[in-house]
């Protein structure tokens, strides 16, 4: 199950309960056997707003066509009311707990069963393994260098976890400021994922529309690519003492910023889902 089934059980559900619930229970079973979803959490989270889901009401999507006329709102939630308090409940809403609590059991049930069955081989694989990952061959990421000097030698902790400071930060980013587009979010956090990652290999591909920024964008990256594979296979396969792939790895990711940065610019945000406040008010009336 991809991101596009888990924005499906949000939507056709016959309740926004129902909705909630089974797409925290899958959400859950999908991170534990495919753990990078997991960034997709704080996203779909914020979009749990009362403004869009309303108990005993199905979420109604934006018409993406006619809201291309107009500007859109991107902001979450509805009028801002003054208080921690106030603020508190706005955060913790009960869609969000719900949420939270069951993707959060699931994911931890599965995890203690296998860990029951396989013990801490399980753990190492499964999770571990990818905080402390470290790889110093066909790595195209700004940390091949360091790994590859370093390899021989025991990485601290700090050193291990500091790499992700960078991706965290840059996570952060962007889905405060896109997470209601909650599709065009998600590609963002894959792409960014994969370009600050301490570990990229030659299998991330994107679809784009061959205009000429899309072309531009294609030329770019793969030319920036090619780059740097032209002096690892120097370096590898002919022996060569150049480490060159330092700097072809920052120009890759340079390039992988100016696709992001070209990707944000020619995308107009849209919110996935309307507002309910006219239909609440009208039920009150």
């Amino acid at each position: 199950m991809g991101w596009m089934e888990l924005l499906d059980l949000l939507i056709k559900g016959k309740t926004e309960e129902s909705n909630v619930v089974q797409a925290a229970i899958w959400y859950g079973l999908v991170v534990h056997f495919r753990i990078y979803p997991i960034i997709y959490a704080l996203p779909v989270v914020l979009v749990l707003d009362p403004c869009f889901f309303q108990p005993g009401q199905r979420p109604l999507l934006v018409n993406w066509k006619s809201s291309q006329q107009k500007p859109s709102q991107s902001s979450l939630g509805g009028p801002r009311e003054r208080g921690i308090w106030s603020l508190l409940k706005r955060i913790f809403t009960r869609e969000r707990i719900k949420f939270g609590l069951i993707f959060g059991t699931v994911f931890l049930s599965c995890t203690a069963l296998f860990f029951y069955l396989y013990g801490w081989e399980f753990l190492n694989e499964a999770l571990l393994y990818h905080l402390t990952r470290t790889d110093p061959r066909h790595n195209f990421s700004i940390y091949f260098y360091h790994i590859y000097l370093h390899y021989e030698h025991e990485f601290s902790i700090v050193e291990k976890l500091i790499s992700f400071l960078p991706q965290l930060i840059v996570q952060l980013v962007l889905i405060f400021c896109f997470a209601p587009d909650l599709p065009f979010c998600f590609f963002l956090q894959t792409v960014v994922f994969v370009a600050f990652n301490k570990v990229i290999t030659a299998q991330y591909f994107s679809n784009m529309k061959l205009r000429w920024v899309g072309i531009s964008c294609m030329l770019v990256w793969m030319g920036a690519q090619s780059h740097w594979l032209f002096w690892g296979y120097m370096l590898e396969f002919k022996g060569k003492n150049i480490f060159l792939p330092k700097l072809a790895s920052l120009l890759f990711l340079a390039a992988n910023t100016f696709v992001v940065v070209m990707l944000i610019r020619h995308h107009r945000c849209c919110p996935m889902f309307r507002r309910l406040e006219h239909s609440s008010s009208k039920k009150s009336e």
